[in-house]
């Protein structure tokens, strides 16, 4: 008897609902097809998930402007970093003049391709 008992509490046992919902039950297919009924759960859901929004803004102290000025100030800073780095390393005039007639005679040899 006891084998029993010890093989009965290693059994999975898994519970089965038969009796929340039966099929064709009129009242849970009226409530499903009915249209006006499923625009109304969108529009309680649409209110609900705008509540829970509104909810994390205040938790945060956030809005969808806050985020974008923050945005903005790190572009900023950043823009005026780049700024004050690129004032800071200067180009000796001899390698810049180098460069530009570098750059006027790649100008003119290509001038020149194009008009063949």
């Amino acid at each position: 008897m006891m084998r029993q008992d010890q093989d009965f509490d290693k059994t999975i046992r898994i519970p089965i609902v038969t009796d929340v919902v039966r099929a064709g039950d009129p009242a849970v297919v009226e409530q499903v097809k009915n249209p006006q009924g499923r625009q109304k759960r969108r529009e309680v859901f649409e209110r609900h998930l705008k509540e829970r929004i509104e909810e994390l803004q205040a938790a945060t102290r956030q809005d969808g402007y806050s985020g974008l000025a923050r945005a903005h100030a790190i572009r900023s800073e950043n823009n005026h970093q780049t700024k004050s780095s690129s004032e800071h390393s200067q180009i000796d005039p001899s390698v810049e003049k180098h460069i530009d007639q570098a750059r006027e005679e790649l100008v003119r040899e290509l001038s020149g391709m194009l008009k063949r």
